[in-house]
């Protein structure tokens, strides 16, 4: 080879090094843009698809793909998701608080009438018309807004045994006679003087409150609290477990946030009862989660 060979055969060698170079670097950029945007996608849940400004909250509709998530604008600009529902499978519970909420199936696997307070999106009515069908279920929600919504944009419809009723639960319970074997509590609203700092009214937080919705429970029946961090969480245990005969407190995976179950139940179950109770519910439901793995979250008495 002539030295203008040697010379053209490295030049050609450098220019295919340098092109791969370039080549891998422009993939690597375009991943991480890629990664970026898809990451950027889930943090906000996508396009804004609806939103609107009701009595009581400042409502905002994300949607990514066939997911749509159900938001409340706070003043500061802050987005609180307060549900999510993948349109194809509405039963799967996409928040572990949501899956947590059903812990009272590890004290009570059968349960014939429940009402829910905080509609939401409607994720929890979807879990039960999926996996507990018989059930009955009332569903009360302060904000007709939050109401429509859900039938518009998360599948969400009144059934024979599916009711949809705009009403402060405060006042719900004040006036109806009905008993329910299960209450879950999961009421927010826009934060004010009215509520505590995560929207929860603050009425809702009373022992005159707790003891008065226990007269609504079937004989063993339990309230289910959602209740997210904040300065006086320690006070609300506390209330709570002086209201109810047994009081169960579930820590949510990668939160401070608990799900808490007050039950009527006179004796405690230990934590290798909730267990089995829960490799059972998980033998029924197959429910995607594990009740089993959730029984294992309850904290020491």
């Amino acid at each position: 080879m002539t030295l203008f060979e040697r010379f053209g055969a490295n030049l050609s060698t450098n220019l295919v090094r340098r092109s791969a170079v370039v080549i891998f670097a422009m993939t690597v950029c375009l991943l991480a843009q890629a990664i970026v945007s898809v990451q950027a996608a889930d943090r906000d849940a996508g396009i804004i698809e609806h939103e609107v400004q009701s009595a009581f909250s400042h409502i905002r509709i994300r949607r990514s793909g066939t997911t749509r998530t159900l938001i409340f604008v706070r003043d500061n600009g802050e987005e609180a998701f307060e549900s999510q529902v993948n349109l194809k499978s509405p039963h799967v519970l996409r928040f572990s608080y949501l899956q947590h909420m059903f812990a009272n199936y590890l004290l009570q696997p059968k349960q014939s009438k429940v009402l829910i307070v905080g509609l939401g999106g409607g994720s929890m009515v979807h879990f039960l018309r999926k996996y507990d069908p018989d059930v009955t279920v009332d569903a009360v929600e302060i904000d007709p807004v939050v109401v429509q919504l859900a039938e518009r944009y998360f599948g969400l419809k009144p059934q024979k045994n599916v009711k949809l009723m705009v009403a402060d639960g405060f006042d719900y319970f004040a006036k109806t006679e009905v008993k329910y074997d299960t209450i879950y509590m999961d009421a927010f609203l826009k934060p004010s003087a009215d509520t505590d700092e995560t929207g929860v009214p603050l009425k809702l937080r009373t022992i005159e409150f707790y003891k008065q919705i226990q007269s609504r429970l079937t004989d063993g029946g339990n309230v289910v609290f959602n209740i997210n961090p904040h300065a006086e969480m320690n006070d609300d245990l506390k209330t709570i477990a002086e209201a109810f005969p047994q009081t169960y407190v579930f820590s949510l995976p990668n939160s401070e946030g608990v799900v808490v179950v007050g039950s009527l139940l006179p004796d405690r179950r230990e934590a290798a009862a909730l267990k089995k109770a829960g490799h059972e519910m998980d033998e029924r439901f197959r429910a995607g989660f594990s009740f089993e793995t959730i029984a294992s979250h309850v904290r020491k008495h």
